[in-house]
Formats: structure tokens, sequence, C-alpha cells
């Protein structure tokens, strides 16, 4: 076995921990102090995909984005003061190609119809990550005097061709990152990039947006890592949202199961698929502040010790909730079939569902997941779903999520619950298919009141 896969754990560090010079030399410290060794993935210093998605879109006038998005990190490298010169002007010169490598691809830039826009996209969006990771290897450098390296994402994460939500070949995968770790030196510290990989011809594909989790856990299953560490800008999985109440405390430890569905329900800390790689493989994932290392964080493991009837209370605003009324529906066959048809032809994401004999009800998360996959509902839709049924929208929503083990079989939940929600009106209750969590929709406006009464109850 290669020396650096002895011990060896996975710290990823999300765009607000390297966002500026400070940020990083934070991040270095706290791999500095942890005694195992460590691959390092970054994202893109934060803000800067965001402007990257924006300047994909602009047919001109996109210098001024551009000179922004360079001069954020031409900043952070002139903070690097007490680098030796030719190791500084080594990531001076490696910045400055990227740099003009990002300009030349923008030229190139394929009309929006084109096939090869996709393409052409998620090459553009890969250079925050490019400059991000050579950032952080600066900043390593300097604060510790050893040496940093870059080790590109495209080497070792190989994906199929969906360009903008590229999904991995594990197989491949595998077969380069062990050939990676065998040219790897224990003297120096590797730094990868999240959200970007590679097709088997080489192209640059990414794994959609929140996918440097992704790419974390992806390299730890392929290098056999015993730990993945998600550094963000909290201490770990809270309570609920503390903007929403001032009572949420940090969650010093969760199964796999409970993370799920936290993630799934709105916890923005976590990014949904970045916890299938380990929970497939069993490899814990801590969370914690990356600045802060010292207030500790939340740890992820397949079973815990302490399993609370409920463990939190998750929330997704901007909810809608649809609902179809058909008497074509009584005691018929093919009508779910026929209306399911119609959202997939229109891509459309469904969360939950109710049905009675003459209607059905489900909800759309208008606000965009974690992923940021947006739902929308083409008019275009409805007008299908209206040729044989009757569509009521209603929006401004709130999904409210209990968070537990066994929800199901508490013979008190219920009454406990549904009194802490008085006088507010529920819309829709959905429970049973999970033994995880208990869902319904509320009004927006009583979203802060519901959920702080709800905590209360947790807390006792």
């Amino acid at each position: 076995m290669n020396q650096l896969q002895n011990n060896l754990s996975i710290a990823k560090f999300g765009g607000t921990s390297v966002a500026t010079y400070d940020a990083i030399s934070a991040a270095v410290a706290n791999v500095q102090q942890q005694t195992q060794r460590l691959i390092v993935v970054v994202s893109a210093c934060g803000g800067v995909t965001d402007a990257l998605v924006k300047i994909a879109h602009m047919a001109s006038d996109s210098a001024d984005s551009l000179a922004q998005i360079e001069q954020r990190h031409q900043t952070i490298l002139s903070q690097v003061s007490r680098l030796r010169q030719p190791r500084l002007l080594y990531w001076q010169t490696a910045l400055e190609c990227i740099h003009a490598d990002l300009r030349q691809h923008l030229e190139e830039r394929p009309g929006e119809t084109s096939t090869r826009f996709s393409q052409w996209r998620d090459r553009l969006l890969s250079f925050g990550e490019r400059c991000s990771s050579l950032l952080f290897c600066a900043v390593w450098e300097e604060q510790t005097q050893t040496m940093a390296e870059v080790m590109t994402a495209e080497t070792w994460l190989v994906t199929d061709e969906r360009f903008g939500h590229a999904r991995p070949n594990m197989d491949a995968t595998r077969t380069k990152t062990a050939q990676q770790l065998l040219t790897l030196n224990s003297d120096i510290q590797y730094v990868t990039q999240g959200f970007i990989g590679a097709t088997e011809a080489g192209l640059t594909t990414t794994l959609g947006r929140g996918g440097s989790d992704y790419s974390a856990a992806l390299l730890a299953v392929a290098t056999g890592a015993s730990e993945v560490q998600i550094w963000t800008d909290v201490a770990g999985v809270y309570s609920t949202d503390p903007r929403l109440c001032k009572e949420a405390f940090p969650i010093p430890e969760m199964s796999f199961d409970e993370a799920a569905e936290m993630a799934t329900f709105g916890a923005k800390v976590l990014h949904p698929a970045s916890l299938i790689p380990a929970i497939e493989h069993n490899i814990p994932v801590f969370v914690g502040h990356s600045q802060f290392p010292e207030r500790g964080g939340t740890r992820l493991v397949k079973n815990t010790v302490f399993r609370p009837d409920v463990l939190a209370v998750a929330v997704r605003k901007k909810q809608t909730l649809m609902t179809v009324h058909s008497i074509d529906m009584f005691h018929a066959s093919g009508f779910l079939a026929k209306l399911f048809g119609i959202f997939a032809k229109y891509d459309i994401s469904v969360d939950l569902i109710t049905t009675s004999e003459v209607s059905i009800a489900l909800t759309l998360d208008e606000g965009g997941s974690q992923a940021n996959n947006q739902v929308t509902l083409p008019s275009a839709a409805i007008d299908e779903i209206e040729a044989f049924a009757r569509v009521e929208l209603e929006q401004d929503l709130s999904l409210v999520a209990l968070i537990g083990n066994q929800i199901g079989r508490q013979s008190q939940l219920s009454q406990w619950v549904f009194d802490a929600v008085s006088p507010t009106p529920v819309r829709m209750i959905c429970q049973g298919a999970s033994a995880y969590n208990l869902c319904f929709l509320i009004p927006s406006s009583d979203t802060d009141s519901v959920v702080n009464r709800l905590h209360e109850r947790i807390k006792r």
C-alpha cells in the first residue's frame, strides 16, 4: 500500500472557507493541526461559480464580470507575502495561465442552442475550482514552508457525458485514483478540485451545484479513506435552522439515515448526493466549522447509540401545493400513470404526495433544492393536465419536517406535534413512507413561530 493511504482522510473546504486569504489561512491551519494524512478538496472561492454561471449566459459584455473574478484571485495571491520568490513566481505564473485560458475559452463560446454549449459551459464553470486549488497550495506553502501540489480532478474522477449533472464511473475512477496514488509523495500536501471531473475522452464535466461534497465522498471511496471531513461556515448540523430559531444547537452525532433526511428536507450544510457513497461504503462523515475547528461539529455514522424519537426540525420554504381533481380517478386504473407521464415529459420533480378517491395533492419545490435544481411548472404542463382534470395551485408555503426515529410508531407524537402547530392551518400531511420523518405544509408567514414551538418540544 502506498504510504499516503495510511490513515488517510479527505477534507473538503467549501466556498466560504476559501473565499479570502484569511479564510484559506484558517483552513491551512486546520489541516496542519491534524495528525492523519489528508487530501484536500476545495470548492471555488465563494461567489465565483455564481459569477461564472452569469457569464456563461452573457452573449457579450462579460469583460467587467471576468475582471472582477480575476481581481479576486489576484488579491488573494498578492497577500501571500512570506513565500520564497521562486515558488511565489511559480504560483503567480500558474494563475496567470489559468486566467488566460479562461479568456480564450470565452472567445470560443458557442450559441446556447448549440449541442456544444453544455460541454463548453462545464469547462467554463471548472475555472473557479482550478483557481481556488492553486491559491490553497500557495497559502499552504507560505504558512507551512512545505510543498503543496494540485492534483487535477480530471485525472482521477471519471464521469459520463451528462454535462452539468455528470455521474461518476466508479470502476474507472478507482483505477485512475490507484494510478495517482502510486505517484504521490507523502511529503507533499495534495489539493484537488471538487465539483469537476472528466469523461473517458478527457472532456471536462461538472457534478451539479453542491458537487464538491460529492467529489470528496467519491475520492474517499476510491482511495479507501477512513473519513470524509466537510468543513464549512457552521459548526456541524443543527437541530434546526439557527436563522429561524435562536435556541438551535449542533447535533454531536447522527446516523446516515437521519442525516439523509435532514439533507433532503433542507439542511443546507449537507448535500444529499454527497452522503450516498459514504452510506454505501460505511465511511464516517464529519461536518465542522473550518475557521473554528475547536467548536467541534457533527459526526455522521451508520449507527448511533442515542436515537431520539425526534432529533431535529428541517424546513424548506417556497413550496407549491398542486391539487389535481378528477372524477375519473374513482376506482380507475392508469390515472396516476397518465399524470406522472406529463411530469416526466416536462422534467418536473415531485416531493410529497397524498391521494384520495378523486384527487391527488403533491408538492413542488419552487425555491430549488440544495443542488440548485429549481423546479418550474410550465404552463404547457398545466394545460395538458387540465385536459382531463381540474388543477389548483397554492404557493408561498413551507414544508416542515420532523426528523427522528420510528416516528410512525410513537403513540404520543401526533398529539404534541399538532398541539405545537396549532392554531396554524396545515395544508398537507405526509407520513408513513419513511420511519425517519413526519412532514406537513403550512403558510410561509407562520414558519418561524411553528419551528420555534416545535423546537421547544425537542429541547424537553
